[in-house]
């Protein structure tokens, strides 16, 4: 694991554990760990692929990586999963704020004190289901399982999280999001000159809308259909109505077409008499629309489908419509809105990375608050790697799943020698991406 030597360099370079420390105030003694040791125990274990706390053992007792990363011992999964224990709300909010500090330096040495045009921050939740019966905090979820529903927030340039808080299954999905975002406001302001908030239909409240009203931020969040939107819909005038198409991409050259295939499925489900669905055209036009218990307007965007109805061999026309409410401004057409809300839909993949990819979902721990601790941690751990894509690897690497970035970056055969009181990592020649480590950690020297 050489490559853990670019995350300790990292580290080192934004500042991190005086940040921690600085915020944090949970051991009466610091022999031999402080504050930052435990938590970034935590880091390197999600970083370099460890899916529990026990993992920390293969940390634990291998001199190489002590070496790395510059320590004498490292603490052992019982007293990291203590120290976890150990957290209650304030502590949880010291190192979240901690980490913001992280975000600052890091966009600053990447992109300079000049502001960002626009920031967009995505919005969603995650359904984790437990299976033992002894999870405090754990409850019935709305899949009808029983466990934790954590609530994601994060960047969408960089799949940098914001927030990662764990609730328990109950609660609804936007709970305590407007209390995040009042919080993220001054950390997104000071960046981005704009900032949109995206969200599916369970975020569109208006709670977060007011917050965004008051922070000076925009949104556009799909709404879920009311009473009265069909009804509204029906009565846009036919002369409003525009075509619509999601993908804008430029038409392939007509020379260079590639033959499309057989539809398989749609002949089979034909074939049998079920009911098969084909989107055959769109249309997108806007109103103005005030929300109950609100006393702005909003534009509500509207959108058509006509969709071609194939069942038990009768051929018929349905119409459906998709709605986005946004107080985004004029200058952003309507067209835009449509695109610029459905394309939140990536977040899935954020979310699926931090599932499979970090392990933040593991929640290992028995109790809400260390689960919740241990999501901040592995917060950390997944914007470490963002970091190191804006600030010393190639920018194609922050696209990255985890597990080509790790057979990139971190499972690198590698030697460490303690030469003159100095450290020095010899990574192996053959490696395909010896030559972008090795200069990664030297720009995070300079």
């Amino acid at each position: 694991m050489g490559g853990l030597a670019l995350a300790a360099q990292l580290v080192s370079f934004l500042g991190i554990p005086k940040l921690i420390d600085g915020s944090l105030s949970l051991l009466r003694a610091h022999r031999p760990y402080s504050e930052s040791d435990h938590v970034l125990t935590h880091a390197y274990n999600l970083f370099a692929g460890g899916t529990a706390i026990e993992d920390i053992a293969d940390l634990q007792h291998s001199e190489p990586i002590r070496r790395i990363l510059g320590a004498e011992r490292i603490p052992d999964p019982t007293t990291s999963g203590d120290f976890l224990r150990r957290f209650d709300r304030e502590a949880i909010g010291g190192l979240d704020r901690a980490i913001d500090e992280g975000h600052k330096r890091a966009w600053a040495k990447s992109k300079g004190r000049k502001k960002q045009a626009v920031g967009v921050v995505d919005l969603d939740s995650h359904v984790h289901h437990v299976y033992g019966n002894q999870k405090e905090g754990a409850d019935f979820t709305y899949k009808g399982g029983f466990g934790y529903h954590p609530l994601v927030i994060s960047l969408a340039e960089t799949n940098e999280c914001l927030r990662l808080v764990n609730r328990s299954g109950n609660v609804s999905s936007a709970d305590g999001t407007a209390d995040h975002l009042r919080e993220l406001a001054p950390l997104l302001k000071g960046r981005f000159k704009r900032v949109l908030v995206r969200g599916d239909s369970a975020f569109a409240q208006q709670a977060i809308f007011e917050v965004c009203d008051e922070s000076k931020m925009h949104f556009a969040m799909v709404s879920s259909k009311q009473r009265n939107f069909e009804e509204l819909a029906n009565a846009i005038p036919e002369g409003r109505w525009r075509p619509f198409r999601a993908n804008t991409a430029p038409p392939t050259p007509a020379g260079r077409r590639r033959k499309r295939g057989k539809n398989q499925r749609r002949n089979r489900a034909r074939a049998r008499g079920k009911r098969d669905l084909k989107l055959e055209k769109q249309w997108v036009a806007e109103i103005e629309y005030t929300p109950a218990r609100s006393s702005r307007a909003y534009r509500l965007v509207v959108r058509r489908q006509r969709i071609e109805e194939f069942h038990q061999g009768e051929l018929f026309d349905l119409w459906r419509y998709r709605f986005v409410l946004t107080s985004l401004p004029r200058s952003t057409t309507t067209e835009e809105v449509v695109r610029q809300t459905y394309r939140r839909c990536d977040q899935e993949k954020v979310i699926e990375q931090l599932q499979n990819g970090v392990a933040a979902m593991k929640l290992p721990t028995g109790t809400l608050l260390a689960n919740h601790a241990y999501l901040v941690c592995a917060r950390l751990a997944q914007n470490m790697k963002a970091w190191l894509a804006m600030l010393a690897l190639p920018a194609e690497t922050l696209r990255w799943e985890w597990k080509r970035f790790r057979r990139a970056f971190v499972y690198v055969a590698a030697r460490v020698v303690i030469s003159g009181r100095r450290r020095i990592l010899k990574i192996a020649g053959s490696h395909r991406f010896a030559d972008d480590l090795a200069l990664g950690i030297c720009r995070l020297q300079t």
